[in-house]
């Protein structure tokens, strides 16, 4: 029998057929006369930008302050997001990511205030962008569900180099004017990885470290002993200051029960135990209650 490719392990057939997703029933849907991005309230000063027409279904979100409003994730740059937030707020916008993964960053050369965590790979992002050649992966056969905004210059697309203007710390805390956000370093995903809680909401934003999908350790930089002692150290000891769970692709909303999961089924799969899909290269995908956990070949113990 053959192993998945990687796109076979991770990329279900006909993804679209799972939308809309459960976590946009009960929000209200804004019109905002765009296609391509959904916009969703979550309450009077956040909404959810959410690109449901792309595999990735990358979640972002615009956080309102009394005199600062921030940005979660700027997406594949596919759309004009720029734009769309001006329709949204009336205040200063900065970018705040949560990593520097090409899905995080895309739209980020658009804005005048980038902020991120201070690290190698975020520098070299930055200062290079993503390649062509490297984001073909976004525009692949198969990850569209709906025509994408024209002009589309797909022999181009690329992500362009981006200035970040703030260099965010390990437990930051960002003041948007009535609104403060805690930055909270949380590698495993990605060496730079943030995440971010608002104590007065409960709102935890996850950035990849959880949401309704295939969560990685697998990629470069990866590491699946940090991911599981992130876990442990940094987001467990945090969730019962949380109310809400906030992930940056699918779902904008999820149960908080599902981080003990997540964090239990790393911990089994670094034994190599459980039952688990192989793929190319020896990769490996363990299935949770609603999502998966995919790891390198060299990440368990046999």
């Amino acid at each position: 029998m053959n192993e998945k490719t990687e796109n076979e392990l991770i990329r279900p057939t006909n993804w679209w057929e799972a939308l809309p997703r459960e976590g946009y029933r009960n929000l209200e849907k804004l019109d905002t006369g765009q296609e391509w991005y959904s916009v969703y309230r979550l309450d009077s000063r956040t909404r959810i930008i959410y690109e449901d027409g792309q595999f990735d279904e990358n979640v972002s979100y615009l956080v309102e302050g009394d005199r600062q409003a921030v940005l979660i994730d700027t997406g594949d740059n596919l759309a004009d997001i720029r734009e769309l937030v001006r329709r949204l707020t009336k205040l200063p916008v900065a970018v705040l990511n949560t990593h520097r993964h090409l899905d995080h960053i895309g739209g980020n050369y658009l804005f005048d205030e980038v902020w991120a965590y201070d690290h190698r790979v975020t520098r070299e992002t930055a200062a290079l962008g993503v390649s062509h050649q490297e984001a073909l992966e976004v525009i692949q056969p198969g990850s569209f569900s709906k025509p994408v905004p024209q002009p589309f210059y797909e022999k181009s697309y690329c992500i362009p180099p981006y200035r970040v203007t703030r260099w965010i710390s390990d437990g930051e805390k960002i003041d948007l004017g009535g609104r403060v956000l805690e930055a909270i370093h949380t590698p495993g995903h990605a060496p730079d990885h943030l995440m971010f809680m608002e104590k007065e909401t409960g709102y935890f934003w996850t950035g990849d470290n959880f949401y309704t999908g295939c969560v990685y350790t697998h990629l470069p930089w990866g590491n699946l002993d940090v991911f599981i002692e992130t876990y442990e150290k940094k987001i467990l000891p945090r969730a019962s200051e949380a109310r809400l769970l906030l992930p940056s692709h699918n779902d904008p909303c999820s149960r908080l029960e599902v981080l003990e999961e997540v964090a239990a089924l790393a911990r089994l799969a670094r034994k190599g135990d459980g039952e688990y899909e192989t793929g190319e290269k020896g990769l490996r995908k363990y299935r949770g209650s609603c999502f998966s956990l995919v790891i390198g070949a060299k990440q368990a113990e046999r």
